[in-house]
């Protein structure tokens, strides 16, 4: 009689779990053979050119590809998904590739521009916490320090990083208040940030309504929720398939860079208060790693050197300012020293510097503002 007892209580909890789950969903995309909402709410895609795969237990027909390039589903807009400060986004995802493109980043869930404006939601995964949000001045290098992030983001990044080919459960939830990340079934981040999410824009899965900051999504996905309130971990952890950690992964510690000379390669007098910075390797691509430091503040950093253009746009400040451009290399390369060539646009003027820097020695360039 007790074993009967215990097993009818473990079925209501069940019940009352999957009821929770229910309450407050605007959207859910199982993609069990279609792209459907099953919420109730008819939120079904109008466009959808993505492609029926594999889900995570390995049922065909059961998730959907997206190939980075084109493949997206647009939702239109509706009452149902225009929400007030609360909110779920949650996914199953597995990451196929990178979004090498400006900013670097795949957009998963996207209702509103790629830049965000107020009223905008989204979740995606980048490099943005590991760059200072600096990612934008170039094309992606570097793959391996990608994050999951919400609209409500923390500022430094956290362990481990996004690799290819894993699946993840993600969620990411505002309370009004607060705005959490869990990855992994782990709370990755918990920051203070108001924001609401109700603007004009359709939904879409897989990109943004951006031309610009486009963010095609290479990955498989499956169980897509949006909710209008926030789940809390305990509910979090029904979905990723076990309790929630309540401790939060501690982000690297900040690299910090030994002292070294400079040697200033060249003084430029310039006719603009914005310039263009490209950098190339200077010959043989050997490997030369750099980290670019603009009047002692990282402009960039893990920058390989490659025929491949680095471009950074940098302010200078008029009159007797400091405006130094600093490259310190993290290697020598196979053929030292580490060199690159640095080419300057002014306007319709250009410059080409030739920059060496070594494990003791940093080569430099000094810019002033034309009076």
């Amino acid at each position: 009689m007790k074993k009967i007892l215990f097993f009818l209580l473990l079925l209501s909890n069940a019940c009352f779990a999957q009821d929770d789950l229910n309450r407050g969903l605007r959207a859910y995309y199982p993609f069990d053979g279609n792209a459907n909402d099953v919420s109730g709410n008819n939120n079904n895609p109008i466009f959808n050119n993505a492609t029926l795969t594999k889900d995570r237990f390995g049922k065909p027909n059961s998730a959907y590809h997206f190939n980075g390039i084109n493949s997206y589903m647009r939702i239109p807009n509706s009452p149902s998904i225009n929400l007030s400060d609360r909110i779920t986004l949650s996914v199953w995802i597995r990451p196929t590739g990178f979004y090498h493109a400006i900013c670097h980043a795949s957009s998963i869930i996207s209702k509103g521009q790629g830049n965000y404006q107020p009223g905008d939601y989204a979740l995606r995964f980048d490099d943005a916490l590991y760059t200072a949000g600096t990612g934008c001045s170039d094309t992606l290098s570097d793959t391996l320090h990608q994050n999951f992030r919400g609209t409500g983001t923390s500022l430094t990044t956290y362990l481990p990083f996004v690799v290819k080919d894993h699946w993840y459960p993600v969620t990411y939830t505002n309370d009004g208040t607060t705005a959490k990340l869990y990855v992994d079934c782990e709370l990755k981040y918990s920051v203070p940030y108001k924001e609401t999410f109700t603007n004009a824009e359709d939904l879409f899965i897989g990109k943004t309504n951006d031309v610009f900051f486009s963010f095609w999504m290479n990955a498989d996905l499956d169980d897509v929720r949006i909710y209008d309130r926030a789940l809390n971990a305990e509910e979090v952890g029904l979905i990723c398939g076990k309790k929630i950690m309540d401790t939060i992964t501690k982000a690297p510690p900040e690299e910090k860079l030994e002292p070294r000379a400079k040697e200033v390669m060249r003084q430029i007098t310039v006719d603009h208060d914005l310039i263009s910075v490209t950098l190339y390797d200077n010959g043989e691509v050997d490997g030369d790693s750099i980290t670019l430091i603009y009047n002692d503040s990282i402009l960039a950093k893990h920058k390989m050197l490659t025929t491949n253009a680095l471009t950074f746009k940098i302010k200078i400040a008029p009159g007797n300012s400091r405006n130094e451009l600093v490259m310190y290399a993290e290697n020598l390369g196979s053929i030292p020293p580490n060199t690159a060539l640095m080419v300057i646009y002014d306007g319709d003027k250009r410059y080409e510097v030739s920059m060496r820097s070594n494990l003791s020695t940093s080569g430099a360039v000094s810019f002033k503002l034309r009076e």
